[in-house]
């Protein structure tokens, strides 16, 4: 019979050190019925943290008491680590750093849980490496909650109706610069299909803006003849003013579902959804497609190659062959984001009876995966 009681269930820390000025210990709440379903045999101490400066910042041993930490020594109790909500491969290997060797720790008392569904593979090749044994993964796709509660905020409200008249036809959410993001507004503006699309991209957090971007785009394509002709002959959009739609604000971390942006589904036939990774070759999944999801619209998503593999293992349907999701297996990046545009400007085209079908076609996916959404409660998977 499994024991699953979380010791710290009453204070359960989230280690926030992105920003090296300013680390920060929290206390966050977290579904208790979700932990519950970690299937370990023994009690465990619960610690969320941001990214691999986490426990340089704050060891071990300022968050558990000695007796704790002889007890994970001793094989008594077990460590969830939860690193869910970022992409990092370099929180694993500041587990074994910063926490398995530096405190004699079994890795058979570790359990990471990790946002990353190819997290085990890159622990297989990090213990070969390194000659060391793996810990227990589990990939944990907590955006799922944001999606279940975008559902919930949604109640009934309709998206990708019959015989709307819609007045764009895609809708592209974009906060931080991430340097997708700007190169995929580029190649709209190229295609001249940004008024065809509700598009956000101005001022956020991370105080970028074209001026900051554009060299590290014509660096980063230069090799790339197709990318680079693109950056040179629509250079322009760099004098484009910053774009909202909802909100003006977009300093502010949106990750929960604004009831706000509802319209800009209603009035479109599908979303462009700019995902976390894209050069980083992680395959990730977080809010912006979950969201999407729970608002019942069918998608093109510009990420990490071969992304799209794990919502087909999570149980979504796959949009092919109505959207030609071929992108997703491209590795090269400039290749890939071709690719998408190409697919977008494809599905801003379609008139009359052709799109009728498509439509019909992709509106019976889109409510599929809404009810596979829906009816989610399991959100913690074993990767080994």
């Amino acid at each position: 019979m499994f024991i699953m009681a979380c010791l710290n269930n009453d204070n359960l820390p989230y280690l926030i050190t992105y920003d090296d000025n300013n680390p920060q210990k929290v206390t966050i709440d977290t579904n208790p019925a979700e932990l519950g379903r970690i299937k370990l045999k023994q009690d465990y101490y619960f610690i969320m943290f941001s990214d691999a400066r986490s426990f340089k910042y704050f060891p071990l041993d300022t968050i558990l008491d000695q007796e704790t930490i002889l007890k994970l020594q001793l094989k008594q109790i077990s460590l969830v680590l939860d690193n869910s909500l970022e992409f990092f491969y370099d929180s694993l290997d500041a587990i074994y750093n910063d926490i398995i060797q530096k405190y004699d720790i079994p890795t058979s008392q570790v359990v990471f849980l990790s946002g990353v569904p190819t997290m085990y593979e890159y622990a297989l090749s990090y213990c070969k490496k390194n000659n060391v044994e793996p810990i227990k993964i589990m990939w944990f796709t907590l955006f799922e909650n944001t999606g279940k509660d975008t559902i919930l905020q949604r109640r009934s409200l309709p998206t990708m109706e019959k015989k709307r008249k819609y007045s764009k036809k895609y809708l592209n959410l974009n906060r931080r610069w991430r340097l997708h993001r700007p190169l995929m507004v580029t190649l709209l503006h190229d295609r001249g299909l940004l008024d065809d699309g509700y598009v956000s991209l101005g001022p956020s957090d991370d105080n970028l803006d074209w001026k900051h971007v554009w060299n590290r785009l014509e660096t980063n394509h230069k090799t790339h003849k197709e990318i680079s002709r693109v950056l040179k002959r629509s250079s322009d959009v760099q004098q484009l003013t910053p774009m909202y739609l909802d909100e003006e604000d977009l300093v502010t971390n949106r990750a929960e579902h604004q009831l706000s942006i509802h319209k800009y589904y209603q009035e479109t036939y599908f979303s462009v959804i700019s995902e976390t990774t894209f050069y980083e070759d992680v395959p990730f999944l977080s809010e912006k497609i979950f969201k999407c999801i729970g608002m019942g619209h069918p998608y093109v998503l510009i990420g990490s190659p071969n992304t799209l593999q794990y919502l087909k293992k999570l149980g979504y349907r796959s949009y092919h062959p109505h959207i030609n999701e071929g992108y997703d297996k491209i590795e090269d990046h400039g290749d890939r984001a071709i690719a998408i545009v190409d697919e977008i400007e494809r599905l801003c085209n379609l008139k009359g009876a052709e799109f009728r079908e498509w439509h019909s076609k992709v509106r019976e996916i889109a409510q599929y995966n809404y009810r596979v959404l829906q009816g989610r409660n399991h959100l913690i998977k074993p990767m080994n």
